[in-house]
């Protein structure tokens, strides 16, 4: 490799908080058009890391060079002058702005006296977003965008900021199939140029496709670095996990119950349609279909998020007339929402404090009032029983946690309720293979604890390996179910895609 080809080089980086190392001594180096694939569990130091690279963190030792030049950002603008931008997970765009006015939010281009110029923001978006995508209108407002524009919207402004250095952290987790080979796509065209990209995911499929290189971290140290063609899926999880997995989906087998929940005609406005399914005690039933089939929409409506406008609910043979979500949590159902950030979770509040969320109001029912120190007891066994990861459970706020972690934080909080009917959206997005694997353990133990559980996914691999049934949704309809015995990748995506029953 020629000096020349080398476009940043990190050596020796660490980093602390509170004393606790979560960064040791990493070296790290991107060539010119290379697709570097970093990968490791939630809490490895990944994006530790990347936030050391783009100023976010300042490196307690170590060094950063761009082009051989030692640089030392002070902040993200900073590092965003230096041709380093980050395209985050959780994007960093204003919903109520338009596209023009989000590419150009630090640096507005104005006319002769001094006023915006939004005539001339709106022609440079275009010229900046057309070889993106020629689709995306820079006048409208983000919020009214799909997800996978507004991905490419940012890849919009740092291709504007002309960036050496595009660090894309976990970037397919909301989109569907071929939003991510159009963002693919332009990932391979800018590394064309001679663009670098650090390309974060959980999703090992996707590091192969894209990546050139693969490199592990593994509890803030650097475990190793592999060409793609050098490694295979499982010695990649066993360098991310330190340990041998032999089984990725545990199964194990249930006796089911009686029926607890019943679903019948349910209709929700245009977007889901006379859709009638049943759960049982103990039974585990996946809910499979692609972006827009309805699935999340009907999750809401049975439990109340969302206002039916069709349809009946039976919960353990009764119907709910009023189908509220405090009705359908006085009736023993839970539901684990996809956007934990937004809907799930407290961000600024303490990993005890959402732990104890939704079970304040069972605990005063047996006390009449809130022990704090009965509390503190049952949200400390929860920590345990799901090894949350946490430096300290009173004080750390939830958002520091790694994404996997704060997973675990909005299972736990349900589970403290004990409630028998589990409707879990998208449990296991954004998460490494490590703590996938502890959420299937969990999602077995309540099974088998006789709870009913509907796990809804768009990954059919976890489906098949942990569920006893799968239903299959399309344009808002139900239109097949499959047992165990007949589970099969080709016949769950026909029928998610033509939209008919097998």
């Amino acid at each position: 490799m020629s000096e020349k080809d080398v476009l940043l080089q990190l050596k020796g980086i660490g980093k602390s908080f509170s004393g606790v190392s979560v960064l040791e001594n990493i070296d790290l180096t991107l060539r010119k058009g290379q697709v570097l694939g970093l990968v490791g569990e939630n809490g490895a130091g990944k994006s530790t890391l990347m936030n050391v690279l783009g100023g976010v963190h300042k490196p307690d030792a170590g060094r950063i060079l761009i082009e051989g030049n030692e640089v030392k950002h002070r902040s993200p603008l900073e590092a965003t002058a230096k041709g380093i931008a980050f395209v985050h997970q959780e994007l960093n765009l204003f919903n109520n702005l338009t596209v023009a006015e989000n590419i150009y939010i630090t640096n507005y281009p104005r006319n002769i006296v001094g006023s915006l110029s939004y005539k001339k923001i709106n022609e440079m978006a275009s010229a900046a977003l057309d070889e993106l995508d020629k689709d995306i209108d820079v006048k409208k407002v983000v919020d009214d965008l799909p997800m996978g524009q507004r991905q490419l919207v940012e890849v919009g402004k740092a291709i504007e900021y002309n960036a050496k250095i595009i660090i894309f952290d976990e970037p397919t987790t909301s989109l569907s199939n071929k939003e991510k080979e159009k963002l693919f796509a332009v990932i391979r065209r800018l590394t064309a140029k001679g663009v670098g990209v650090i390309y974060i995911s959980h999703i090992l499929e996707d590091i192969f496709l894209l990546c050139d290189d693969i490199m592990v971290l593994r509890d803030g140290q650097f475990i190793g670095l592999r060409k793609k063609e050098d490694v295979s899926k499982t010695e990649l999880i066993e360098m991310m996990v330190g340990r041998s997995i032999n089984q990725l989906y545990p199964y194990i087998e249930k006796d089911v119950g009686k029926e607890v929940l019943r679903v019948n005609n349910l209709s929700q406005d245009s977007r889901v349609n006379n859709v009638s399914f049943s759960l049982n005690q103990g039974e585990i039933v996946g809910l499979f279909g692609l972006m827009g089939a309805g699935r999340s929409e009907m999750a809401r409506s049975v439990f109340g998020i969302d206002p039916i406008t069709g349809g009946e609910i039976y919960v353990y043979g009764e119907l709910i007339k009023n189908v509220l979500t405090k009705t359908m949590i006085d009736k023993g159902i839970a539901f684990i929402t996809e956007n934990r950030r937004e809907e799930g979770l407290l961000m600024p509040k303490s990993v005890s404090d959402n732990l104890s969320l939704a079970y304040l109001k069972t605990i005063k029912k047996r006390f009449s009032y809130i022990p704090v120190r009965q509390e503190n007891k049952d949200t400390d066994e929860m920590i345990k029983k799901i090894r949350i990861k946490t430096f300290n459970k009173f004080r750390q706020d939830v958002r520091k946690l790694s994404g996997g972690n704060q997973q675990k934080v909005v299972i736990g909080k349900w589970m403290l309720t004990r409630p028998n009917i589990f409707i879990l959206d998208e449990p296991t997005r954004g998460i490494d293979v490590g703590a996938k694997f502890e959420i299937y353990t969990h999602i077995n133990e309540l099974a088998k604890q006789k709870s009913a559980v509907l796990f809804i996914s768009s990954e059919m691999e976890e489906l098949m390996g942990v569920c006893d049934r799968i239903l299959v949704m399309s344009r808002g309809s139900l239109i097949s179910e499959f047992k165990r015995d007949d589970f099969s990748s080709k016949s769950l995506m026909e029928t998610a895609i033509g939209g008919t029953g097998s």
